[in-house]
């Protein structure tokens, strides 16, 4: 049983850090050892090679597009969680990006920069419909509470 090499485990950490998963690096060390390690310097050649590949088939960009579907959950752009609710807001995010995106393409087109950029811009519209929320709130406080506003 040889041990993993040096290479193998900068290549995995690489992968890690690349793909956002570092926060369950542990768990991937865990499954592929059958649950004998945690830490990836406890890994077999063997393992470290299923591991590498495994982590090689994801697509580093698929964290950034659950990102931007997860902010227009957040700022009213989609809502509902039925299968056909989640077919309908992928039809209604592709047209709100082609239409209103930072980069006018649909969500599965875009590269890496621009999903950036969009999810930069998600950003800024859940953050802009939270405070327009919270001063519709606080306005009917107000009225229910018969203070006088400006």
């Amino acid at each position: 049983m040889k041990k993993i090499t040096f290479p193998q485990m900068q290549k995995l950490h690489v992968l890690f850090n690349q793909l956002g998963l570092m926060d369950s690096k542990v768990e991937f060390v865990y499954n592929v050892s059958g649950g004998r390690a945690t830490s990836t310097k406890d890994l077999t050649l063997d393992e470290a090679k299923r591991l590498i590949e495994h982590l090689a088939k994801f697509d580093g960009n698929d964290k950034m597009r659950k990102k931007v579907f997860a902010l227009a959950y957040e700022a009213g752009i989609i809502w509902g969680d039925t299968p056909e609710d989640k077919r309908m807001n992928a039809a209604k995010l592709d047209k709100f990006l082609k239409e209103r995106g930072a980069v006018k393409k649909s969500l599965n087109a875009l590269s890496k920069e621009e999903l950036i950029k969009v999810v930069n811009q998600f950003e800024q519209v859940k953050k802009h419909t939270n405070e327009s929320n919270a001063g519709k709130m606080v306005k009917n406080l107000m009225n229910e509470l018969k203070i006088p506003t400006n």
